[in-house]
């Protein structure tokens, strides 16, 4: 009866995803809360606080346009933690992984079939009669445990395939966790903005060049931007403190802010992406 439910409704399951970013720090453990909403025709995982920053733009952009001032006060939206939102199409469980790099939005289809060790091992979690399974798969070696109660062979980030929800996974050093915590019918789809945006596919190889590229200079689209005619005397304001910023500022603080990010961030879920 559960299974039939689920899967009669858009549904979203709640993941609370924990991630060690800092390979040299690993004390520190990022926490995010992470949706994987449901529906006929396909899944799509995201940060939770993607949906509390779509509804604080709108309501700032419609203050700004009441107004008639354009000035959108950001400070009050808190940022994702979280760079990757995963679409996945059904029933053929094509996956995509969705990402923004030198404010490109990036696309890479998954081509690598996950392929599962299905255990005899059971527990409960949350309620429901869980099975163990282990794979591997983007350089870590995973321990995930599926429920047959909800009759969906789906799960947090890329992971599916199973006959049943996967309701936790992580890899076998505890640098990655994806523990589920709740779920709800919703009415609809959720549409964020990013879910809008046109992506660029590339291959997994040509993100790995990219994203090099965007490590040896990671001001370069601000260069290029404000390097034409028509920015050059363009005036910019520090948004904390309003006080006026040149270009130099600019780029200076992105270069450093960039450094002091690379050095913090090398732990990625995936190994090869970001090698």
């Amino acid at each position: 009866l559960l299974s039939i439910f689920v899967c009669s409704q858009n549904q979203r399951f709640v993941y609370e995803y924990s991630f060690k970013m800092d390979s040299l720090n690993r004390d520190k453990v990022e926490k995010e809360l992470m949706n994987l909403d449901i529906s006929k025709e396909g899944s799509y995982f995201y940060s939770a606080l993607l949906i509390v920053r779509d509804s604080l733009f709108k309501a700032e952009f419609e203050k700004a346009n009441a107004t008639k001032s354009m000035v959108l006060d950001m400070r009050k939206i808190k940022k994702s933690k979280v760079n990757f939102r995963i679409s996945k199409t059904y029933p053929s469980f094509e996956t995509v992984y969705h990402s923004m790099l030198n404010a490109t939005n990036l696309a890479i289809k998954e081509v690598d079939k996950i392929k599962w060790t299905v255990l005899s091992e059971t527990k409960t979690i949350e309620k429901f009669k869980a099975q163990k399974a282990t794979t591997t798969f983007g350089g870590r070696n995973w321990i995930a445990w599926f429920t047959n109660d909800i009759q969906i062979q789906d799960g947090p980030y890329k992971f599916c395939g199973l006959p049943g929800l996967i309701l936790t996974i992580e890899d076998d050093k505890g640098d990655h966790q994806f523990r589920f915590v709740g779920n709800q019918k919703i009415e609809h789809e959720q549409g964020l903005m990013d879910s809008k945006m046109k992506d660029i596919f590339v291959t997994k190889e040509k993100f790995n060049f990219l994203w090099n590229e965007y490590k040896k200079d990671p001001a370069k689209n601000i260069k290029l931007i404000h390097s034409s005619s028509q920015m050059s005397e363009t005036l910019f304001y520090n948004a904390n403190n309003g006080s006026p910023m040149s270009k130099q500022d600019l780029i200076k603080g992105k270069e450093e802010r960039a450094a002091e990010s690379f050095k913090k961030n090398n732990n990625f879920i995936e190994v090869a992406l970001y090698k």
